[in-house]
């Protein structure tokens, strides 16, 4: 098992402010994520073995978070699961949906007189980063409420130091750089954590043509499990370095696929981060089996389980001609075909 540590880069030194006040109302979006290849390589005992590299996308399912002025005295909470009404001088509630707020409200210095709900497209423990998105829309509300302007990096530093620093959530730093940044990324990581951010597609025709095609076979088959991926991480043990390498291989393969406009070196290197993924953590792949069991011969190239695994999504990807054979194998679960590339954590009202 691992020690639920973060990486020191991505714990900035807090500064201690004034208490802070909202003065306007902010409402922010934040997205959530699909990693294509690599992902657990960004977990901190990981990358300072063998370096990580994930190679993933933003996507259009998002979180949002409002932030208003509310009566001097007192702080509202709301979110998927819980609220709470309280004076501001209470200690902070530490109940599973209202920490992360808690923790929001605490290292920006805003406490007395706010309001700040969380909404999302998808409730948490989903395996797509749900609770970074989250993370860094309070943050960035909380923080447009005050006046600030904080940059996607600042904004990925603060969730990272927030989850992993403050709460002592086990985790990599994948979730709030795609949450802040958006886009398709190319992230590398070592022992002092991200250590590259680099965005693929843009103006580069090659990859945008072969981004289009992959998201025109994406299914993200919803099981219907929910379960908090910092739990099921506690539980697992440190992979092989075999298996390790093997997903830094894979992720390497989609990096060069999308360069070179190579939509079968792309899906390539996705089946192969899946089998790999599933030698890591067999237990926390039981519902992509079930799944791929589903699909069997009708054409799925790639069936994994997405995040930390355990329930949540699991990713299918295949031709758009295969999907009128697959979607009804698939009728009992909800089946979500978001878009890729989608943008960072953005101001939607002020």
């Amino acid at each position: 098992m691992f020690d639920a540590t973060t990486s020191a880069r991505a714990i900035p030194t807090p500064t201690l402010r004034p208490a802070a006040v909202p003065v306007q109302r902010v409402a922010v979006s934040a997205p959530m994520r699909v990693s294509f290849a690599g992902g657990g390589t960004d977990l901190p005992h990981v990358a300072r073995r063998t370096g990580g590299r994930v190679v993933g996308s933003a996507v259009s399912l998002r979180t949002t978070a409002v932030v208003e002025p509310f009566d001097a005295g007192w702080v509202r909470l709301a979110a998927p699961g819980g609220g709470v009404l309280r004076r501001s001088g209470d200690p902070p509630r530490h109940d599973q949906s209202l920490r992360l707020l808690e923790a929001a409200l605490a290292v920006t210095g805003v406490g007395d007189g706010v309001s700040l709900e969380i909404d999302t497209d998808v409730e948490p423990g989903a395996g797509l980063g749900g609770s970074a998105a989250a993370t860094v829309a309070a943050l960035l509300a909380l923080r447009a409420a005050i006046g600030e302007t904080p940059t996607p990096a600042d904004l990925a530093r603060e969730a990272a130091f927030l989850e992993r620093g403050r709460l002592r959530i086990p985790g990599g730093d994948q979730d709030p750089i795609f949450a802040a940044h958006g886009g398709v990324l190319d992230l590398t990581f070592d022992g002092q954590g991200c250590s590259g951010v680099r965005a693929i597609g843009g103006h580069d025709g090659r990859a945008e043509a072969v981004l289009a095609e992959l998201q025109a076979g994406l299914l993200l088959v919803d099981t219907g499990v929910r379960r908090v991926s910092g739990e099921v991480l506690r539980r697992r043990a440190t992979p092989d370095p075999r298996v390790t390498w093997s997903l830094l291989s894979a992720a390497g393969q989609v990096a060069r696929g999308l360069a070179q406009g190579s939509l079968e070196q792309v899906v390539e290197g996705m089946r192969l981060s899946a089998e790999a993924k599933a030698k890591a953590a067999p237990s926390a792949s039981v519902a992509g089996l079930e799944i791929a069991e589903e699909v069997n011969g009708l054409g799925a190239e790639v069936v994994r389980v997405c995040g930390a695994g355990g329930g949540g999504h699991v990713l299918v990807w295949a031709p758009p001609e295969r999907h009128a054979d697959l979607l009804p194998k698939l009728s009992r679960w909800t089946v979500r075909q978001p878009s890729l590339d989608a943008p960072g954590a953005r101001i939607e009202e002020s």
